[in-house]
């Protein structure tokens, strides 16, 4: 989308979001790009990452996560923030993450479980590290969509205690649809949208509007009250060191370690 981290591709009927490295301008872009999605001809929507990396944190630019602490910023994040999840939820076409390892993590599991299906190869995992790594409240949509797909017992293991699912295990409680080899991915996602394509297109718009109704629902209660939540995190006074290390963290070690 003109910032070199955001890659659109429509052919086919498809429309695919290709997404490079988080910073500023890709947060933005993510906060834009589903509505352009919705307004286009095309009939499904395909997310996944440029280097096969899901906007993992060992992928944030360094100086994004550090301006987190600056209140202007904050506001725009925090703004942008609601709108991802809210544009993947009301965009009318089906939606389909396709994600390979290391996996999606953090805002990239926000965004991925937020799409009507996702594909992942074997070998990625999934997580929400908001609170073990930032210090800070699920409020990109985490608190949203994870509940929505397994429930509050099983999702308190994942936002509260730093769980870790493997795909294959993200497939078995139902977080995630399909779990395949890295190399049927392509295929596993194609066939996907054969069959959706192969509907009245009317009658897939209006089912995912109705199967998404609960998220839509719940979006101004969960997505608001995260977002104001972890908003007094990040204005607390200690937030700007806690940024400060995390930057440090990941500059050292290249990356969000699973634990």
């Amino acid at each position: 989308m003109g910032d070199g981290n955001i890659d659109i591709i429509e052919e086919n009927g498809v429309f695919t979001i290709e997404v490079g490295r988080l910073d500023d301008a890709t947060h933005e872009g993510l906060s834009k790009v589903f509505r352009i999605a919705h307004q286009s001809d095309a009939d499904v929507v395909v997310l996944t990452g440029k280097d096969r990396s899901f906007l993992n944190p060992m992928n944030y630019d360094i100086e994004w996560v550090k301006h987190l602490a600056i209140f202007k910023d904050m506001l725009k994040i925090f703004k942008e923030a609601e709108d991802i999840v809210r544009d993947i939820i009301n965009c009318e076409k089906p939606t389909i993450a396709k994600v390979f390892a290391p996996g999606a993590h953090s805002l990239g599991a926000s965004i991925a479980l937020a799409c009507d299906f996702v594909v992942a190869a074997e070998d990625a995992s999934f997580s929400d590290p908001h609170l073990s790594g930032f210090g800070v409240v699920p409020g990109d949509g985490g608190s949203l969509v994870w509940p929505s797909r397994i429930g509050l017992a099983r999702s308190r293991e994942f936002l509260m205690l730093d769980k870790v699912a493997t795909a294959p295990e993200a497939k078995e409680i139902g977080l995630i649809e399909r779990c395949v080899p890295v190399d049927q991915v392509d295929a596993e996602v194609e066939g996907i949208i054969a069959k959706l394509q192969s509907y009245d297109q009317v009658g897939v718009k209006f089912t995912k509007r109705w199967l998404n109704q609960y998220m839509r629902q719940n979006m101004n209660i969960a997505g608001m009250g995260s977002l104001y939540a972890e908003g007094m995190v990040f204005s607390s006074e200690d937030f700007a060191k806690k940024a400060e290390e995390y930057a440090a963290m990941l500059a050292s070690q290249g990356g969000y370690q699973e634990s």
